[in-house]
């Protein structure tokens, strides 16, 4: 009996310890799952973003890398520029390790001005006195326009990554060093 005596005191002093003990209650579990749920989804959005933007700067690196290459590829050979060679477009894939799946279009024209009229601002079908150029000037600008289109050319690199399809683009002007300048400013 005395057994049962001790047993019902320490279910008693039990049933007072649980009523007195200090905790978390159901609710406030859920909303701090709740709270590290959102967090945690933040998180990993946030750097799943990164990742991705990760990886378009480093193919964007490699794209502008191989592009200067070939840009200093071409304005290190020394090509001779001619309006035979305008236009004239030379592309290939590279043989370098890792980088075969990229492509290159090396592209070298003569930079083309605009006319004098399209520069002052006026269309073909304006004919009053007063949008008359006077012929020197016209004559000028002619003249320097086709001495400037015989000495700059423009170089136009273009990477393409065929697996990705992402594209780059490096332009840059030489000078063609054999050009023939029309000096001759007579009447």
């Amino acid at each position: 009996m005395q057994w049962k005596i001790k047993l019902m005191t320490y279910l008693k002093a039990g049933i007072e310890m649980k009523n007195n003990q200090s905790g978390f209650s159901l609710l406030e579990v859920l909303i701090a799952l709740t709270i590290f749920g959102l967090y945690a989804t933040v998180y990993i959005s946030t750097q799943s973003g990164n990742l991705g933007t990760s990886i378009r700067m480093s193919n964007d690196l490699k794209l502008h890398n191989l592009a200067e290459m070939k840009m200093n590829e071409a304005l290190i050979g020394k090509r001779e520029f001619t309006n035979a060679t305008k236009n004239d477009v030379d592309s290939g894939s590279f043989e370098i390790s890792g980088y075969e799946t990229y492509k290159y279009e090396v592209t070298i024209t003569p930079i083309e001005f605009p006319s004098f009229e399209e520069l002052m601002g006026k269309t073909s079908d304006e004919s009053s006195e007063e949008n008359k150029s006077d012929p020197l000037q016209q004559m000028i600008f002619e003249k320097l326009k086709k001495n400037m289109e015989e000495i700059i050319w423009q170089i136009k690199v273009k990477i393409i990554d065929t697996i990705s399809g992402d594209e780059y683009e490096l332009n840059s002007w030489i000078n063609k060093s054999n050009a023939k300048i029309d000096t001759n400013f007579n009447l």
